[in-house]
């Protein structure tokens, strides 16, 4: 087999638009005009991998592919920048506000389990940082709440990572020295989450443009969808926000990224405002067309 210089190549406009229209159909990430030296390195090791010359061969090759290479594609175009306690006014207005809300909700009506989502989990620091709260400011008070923790992403790579709970001082730097103490074991340079946080979060693969994907994601209480939606254009971030509110229980809470603006995307959500930090609530009341 040739051996791929892959040094030499580089990515056309006209591959361009190829590549970043198959990302954009198979996952929703939208890779603007401004973008391109950004997508010919995440794919250029994809070239080397697979044996071939050129952007072109590559795109020739993924537009007949049978073997899953689309998902190491996908896997190496996501964008997996993330921490412990990443937004931490969130993470108080989770603790004084509206945990308690969802808690005293549950006990009236008795709807089950809390179930908490992390949604594009990447590898897995916010959904165990929602375990850690949960055991730290849930547990000592209503010993017998039921909860779920489910952290998606689509990246199985990172999902992979998730998993085995190992993380580097830089995603640790926003947990306290108690937490750290009492929920990791380090090992050198190395923090890994302890098996009983572990143990309190599923993770899948999951797509959130992919309607049959999203259609299992129902009834919770609380998503986490922070610094996500900015890399898709606005039709798929209807899309996704749409999907994201039928996943809501009416009262249930959706906290994005500060700098993700919902106004103009005319999904029925309600502005929640605490002490730096600004989350989404699905009304009582509210609803959408249902999908088939």
């Amino acid at each position: 087999m040739k051996r791929t210089n892959s040094k030499e190549v580089t990515l056309s406009v006209r591959t361009f638009e190829r590549l970043r229209t198959l990302i954009q159909k198979r996952t929703g990430l939208d890779f603007p005009d401004e973008k391109r030296y950004l997508l010919e390195s995440r794919v250029k090791p994809r070239l080397r991998a697979q044996g071939v010359s050129s952007f072109e061969a590559y795109a020739d090759r993924l537009e007949t592919d049978n073997t899953g290479e689309i998902a190491n594609l996908v896997n190496a175009v996501t964008i997996n920048e993330t921490a412990f306690f990443r937004h931490p006014s969130q993470f108080e207005a989770l603790e004084e506000s509206i945990f308690p809300e969802l808690v005293r909700r549950h006990q009236q009506h008795r709807t089950g389990p809390l179930r908490l989502w992390s949604a594009a989990c990447s590898a897995g620091d916010e959904a165990y940082s929602l375990a850690i709260l949960i055991r730290e400011a849930l547990e000592p008070r209503h010993p017998r709440l039921e909860y779920e923790i489910v952290g998606t992403d689509i990246d199985t790579e990172a999902l992979d990572e998730a998993r085995v709970g190992h993380y580097r001082k830089r995603s640790v730097r926003n947990v306290s020295s108690a937490y750290l103490r009492d929920y990791f074991d380090q090992s050198g340079d190395t923090f890994v989450v302890k098996p009983s946080i572990r143990d309190m979060v599923e993770f899948r693969p999951l797509n959130l443009t992919d309607a049959r994907d999203m259609r299992k994601m129902r009834n919770f209480d609380l998503i986490m969808c922070a610094n996500v939606l900015i890399y898709f254009n606005k039709e798929s971030k209807r899309e996704v926000l749409q999907g994201l509110y039928r996943s809501l229980r009416p009262g249930g809470y959706l906290f994005v990224g500060g700098s993700e603006a919902l106004g103009e995307l005319e999904v029925p959500l309600e502005a929640a405002r605490y002490d730096g930090a600004l989350a989404y609530q699905r009304p009582t009341n509210g609803s959408l067309p249902s999908r088939a």
